[in-house]
């Protein structure tokens, strides 16, 4: 026969073994069946991804039968196949039960007598009701819509009714403040929430509720686990399109591998899908692990074509039941103003710009397929950002403070006698126009008694506008400014006093960020009113997030608020700017969320460029060179 079962640690994987009497073409069969999640083992003995043993379950049935196979599978495994179909049949049922089955009233009196304090607004109580129904569910709200008090809601439901016990939240460091403030607003009594700072932070026994984040769950898995399966344990993930590489990241994969801890799961996010369908499937396998290529499509799996209308279209009706969305129409938000300014950069900055653009031109003459090439064309695509917005950043590289994934070494130029003069020059000759813009906006709303925030996606531009914008005490917040939960040496300026010291403090005029750190978790709506944007990247939930910290819920009636966008005319700037636009119609598609596209994009002009919406951003790179 051939045995399977269930092992959870280190991580969980089906362990199958022939044993005595098994037939050799069934357990050929099972092994090229189940091949693309083998991860060890022997010639009698195979070690599976547990995803994609339930994934093929239906596979081993036909083998069993075809071969007369008995197929033994062990308690642990057993148990975990009936949790996941008593999953699937309360997930259908969900699913086939009118939208009136769950009484709002009756729902919000659990609520008080689940000591949920605070009073929901309709839209949010709408959506707890859906939620409620699910197993698992997925809360695709804007920003600002109240996805973590929704979030609460559901798990003090979750415990009144006895399914779960405690509660484990996964969410950036960022949004800590934010789950604790609502902890407290929310529940009465409120549990103490503790923070897991790592392997050395202690986790109580008596711990209701756990707040970590991704890295720190990816790196004290045993621990996290331990939590989770010691109780029934909800587990949250916020800001969830973190994992959307899936097993192909670390993050992701811890996640996933906690879903098979988790009693019940819910994934938050506003921006789940910035690069299209595929970014879909972490979020739905973490909800419903082995089910759900029974719940997407097949060419939602393809990340090619993730931005293909066919893939929007069915990617977008398959999951439409399993998440709620609370667009931001819904909220009665006051307008935003979205403005491009497309400007000719000064002499020497084109020279330089065309210099790079001719070092590269033809350098990729195909389509573009060896993770070398990848690699080239991320850099180049770093230095062409920095040309277009200072090119003093192309002989420094990348500051120690960057997010990994902009981490890029100083433009070499050696033997590149042109190029060196200009970029010798320009220090001394030249101020690049977006700073003397900036200025000049900040200026402006000085003179108003308004604030101002700055988004720029590379550190050293942040540090070099702290000086340039001296008198205006500007408040500075990127990744290597620590923040409160991250256990800060003593005497640190943290992320927090920065934040306040903006919000506050009158003669802090502007605050200086990158949407990599600052993107998520933090509110300044009643602060500022106008954000401008000294560049952009391909990273469309970047941009979408960093937008939704000052466009939120708490604005008074008749705000404007305003963004700026600097874009250098004939450069790669544009070529983002069209980029962003596509992946943010694919988003309002997959969201059935039209009002997404009028609040954060600007109407079209003639500068929009960009290649087709299905080409991935490095062939759009490598295809800008080329043209």
């Amino acid at each position: 026969m051939i045995h399977a079962e269930l092992y959870q640690e280190p991580r969980p994987v089906v362990v199958l073994e022939k044993r005595s009497g098994a037939s050799l073409g069934a357990w050929a069969s099972v092994q090229e069946a189940l091949a693309r999640g083998v991860v060890g083992g022997s010639s009698d003995r195979t070690e599976v991804r547990v995803d994609v043993f339930l994934a093929e379950l239906n596979v081993v049935g036909a083998v069993r039968r075809r071969y007369g196979q008995k197929v033994d599978l062990g308690p642990a495994l057993r148990e975990q196949i009936q949790a996941l179909a008593a999953d699937q049949k309360q997930r259908q049922a969900a699913l086939d039960a009118p939208e009136s089955s769950v009484s709002l009233s009756d729902l919000e009196q659990q609520l008080v007598a689940a000591g949920f304090t605070r009073l929901l607004k309709p839209f949010q109580l709408e959506n707890l009701a859906r939620i409620v129904r699910l197993p698992h569910a997925a809360d695709f709200s804007v920003p600002g819509a109240g996805k973590t008090t929704v979030a609460l809601a559901n798990h003090s439901v979750a415990r009144s009714r006895g399914h779960v016990e405690q509660l484990l939240v996964i969410a950036p460091i960022a949004a800590f403040a934010a789950w604790k403030e609502e902890v407290e607003a929310c529940l009465d009594p409120a549990p103490k929430v503790v923070v897991h700072h790592g392997s050395a932070s202690p986790i109580p026994k008596s711990a209701q509720m756990l707040l970590t984040n991704y890295n720190r769950a990816a790196n004290d898995y045993d621990r996290i686990r331990d939590f989770v399966v010691r109780r029934p344990t909800q587990v949250i993930l916020d800001e969830a399109h973190r994992i959307k590489r899936g097993s192909g990241g670390v993050h992701g994969r811890a996640v996933l591998d906690l879903a098979y801890a988790a009693r019940r799961r819910d994934v938050l996010t506003g921006t789940p899908a910035p690069q299209g369908a595929h970014d879909l499937v972490a979020p739905v396998r973490f909800l419903y692990p082995g089910q759900d290529r029974k719940i997407l499509p097949e060419s939602a799996y393809n990340e090619r074509n993730g931005r293909d209308e066919d893939v929007v279209r069915d990617t977008g009706n398959a999951i439409s039941k399993y998440f709620v969305r609370t667009a931001k129409a819904r909220l009665g938000l006051p307008e935003t103003e979205i403005i491009s300014e497309s400007k000719a950069m000064r002499p020497i900055q084109r020279a330089i710009y065309e210099a790079l653009i001719g070092r590269y031109r033809g350098q990729f003459a195909l389509a573009v397929k060896e993770r070398r090439d990848f690699d080239r064309l991320g850099r180049i695509m770093m230095y062409l950002l920095e040309a277009a917005t200072n090119p003093a950043l192309l002989v420094a590289g990348s500051d120690r403070d960057d997010e990994d994934g902009f981490l890029h070494p100083p433009l070499q130029v050696k033997g590149d006698e042109p190029l060196v003069r200009l970029l010798h020059r320009y220090r001394a000759h030249e101020v690049p126009w977006k700073y003397d813009r900036v200025r000049e906006i900040v200026a402006q709303e000085a003179a108003r008694g308004h604030k101002v925030l700055v988004w720029s996606t590379f550190v050293r531009n942040l540090k070099i506008l702290r000086s340039f914008l001296n008198e205006y005490e500007p408040a500075l917040v990127h990744g290597g400014v620590p923040s409160t939960d991250g256990n800060p040496p003593s005497g640190a300026v943290t992320r927090e006093a920065e934040f306040d010291r903006f919000r506050n403090d009158p003669s802090c005029k502007v605050l200086l960020a990158n949407p990599a750190a600052c993107g998520e978790g933090v509110s300044l709506q009643h602060s500022c009113h106008h954000a401008v944007y000294l560049d952009r990247t391909f990273n469309a939930g970047h941009y979408l997030q960093s937008q939704d910290r000052i466009h939120r819920i708490g604005l008074a009636e008749g705000t404007v608020t305003q963004f700026t966008l600097l874009l250098s005319r004939d450069t790669i700037d544009e070529t983002v700017d069209g980029r962003l636009r596509d992946k943010i119609e694919v988003m309002a598609r997959l969201m059935n969320d039209p009002g997404l596209v009028r609040v954060s994009l600007p109407e079209p002009d003639e500068h929009v460029g960009g290649a087709a919406a299905a080409e991935d951003d490095m062939q759009v790179v490598a295809a800008m060179l080329r043209d």
